[in-house]
């Protein structure tokens, strides 16, 4: 836990600062493989195997790279908005049939978007203006960080999963850089109309530092009556980011095949 509020309190610092030297992409993989560990053994006892799960902003992959080595037998679908990215996971996952590239992001409507870019960092990719050029006091970003642009696909998710007739998904990471809210609002007729529930793992943002606080919180809030628990961020967070996993009710943990003990 230690490590993760350190590496999370560094993502903040890395994310918008400029003169933080920028590391090649299979640096920036390496340092972040351990800490999206964590989030896979988080989500492991919720996916069965032969599961499905849905990794929204994938990136590179790193997260559904850990999984698969320990669920083989999952169906994984990669949204990745960012060109390079996507191309970067198809060429990783080519020839699995398990795992499908969507070159696209997942939100709440269907429409073309620009993507802020965060030149120095590969992981600091938003649709959110107010947070790429955010000026506030406590912002982590500063006014010289390079910032590129590239127009996306943006998807909405419940139209998207009920065209392709996906009916059945246990467990849902998103990382989408303060988008998350835009994702879970997104999702939320395909839960109502299938009646499923996955487990979620939510990258949030701390109300005093997300420029869209009430957003996520109302998104966040709507979850409730759907049989997830409350989420308190002043309790669940230790900082201005971290991931807050929504356990429907009555969703238990299963055992780790590989490991034959029951999840904690």
């Amino acid at each position: 836990m230690f490590k993760k509020a350190l590496w999370l309190a560094e993502k903040v610092r890395r994310r918008f600062a400029p003169d933080v030297p920028t590391r090649s992409l299979g640096e920036w993989e390496a340092r972040h493989e351990e800490t999206v560990r964590e989030a896979v053994d988080a989500v492991l006892p919720y996916l069965p195997e032969g599961g499905v799960f849905l990794d929204i902003g994938a990136n590179i992959g790193i997260f559904s790279r850990l999984l698969r080595e320990r669920r083989p037998g999952a169906t994984g679908f990669l949204f990745e908005p960012v060109a390079r990215y996507a191309e970067m996971c198809r060429e990783r996952f080519a020839g699995d049939e398990g795992l499908e590239v969507v070159h696209a992001a997942m939100g709440d409507e269907d429409a073309v978007r620009t993507i802020y870019k965060a030149a120095h960092n590969y992981g600091a990719n938003s649709l959110i203006t107010e947070i790429m050029f955010d000026r506030r006091p406590n912002s982590a970003v500063r006014p010289d960080t390079v910032i590129e642009e590239e127009q996306i696909q943006l998807l909405d998710g419940s139209r998207w999963l009920l065209e392709r007739g996906i009916d059945h998904v246990d467990v849902i990471k998103t990382d989408t850089e303060g988008y998350d809210y835009a994702v879970l609002d997104g999702l939320r007729r395909w839960l109502v109309e299938t009646g499923c529930r996955p487990v979620l793992h939510v990258e949030l943002l701390a109300e005093d530092y997300h420029p869209l606080a009430d957003r996520q919180r109302s998104a966040l809030e709507a979850y409730v009556p759907l049989g997830y628990q409350a989420v308190d961020l002043d309790r669940d967070l230790s900082g201005k980011v971290g991931d807050v996993l929504l356990i429907p009710a009555g969703r238990a943990p299963q055992a780790d095949p590989q490991r034959g003990v029951p999840a904690s």
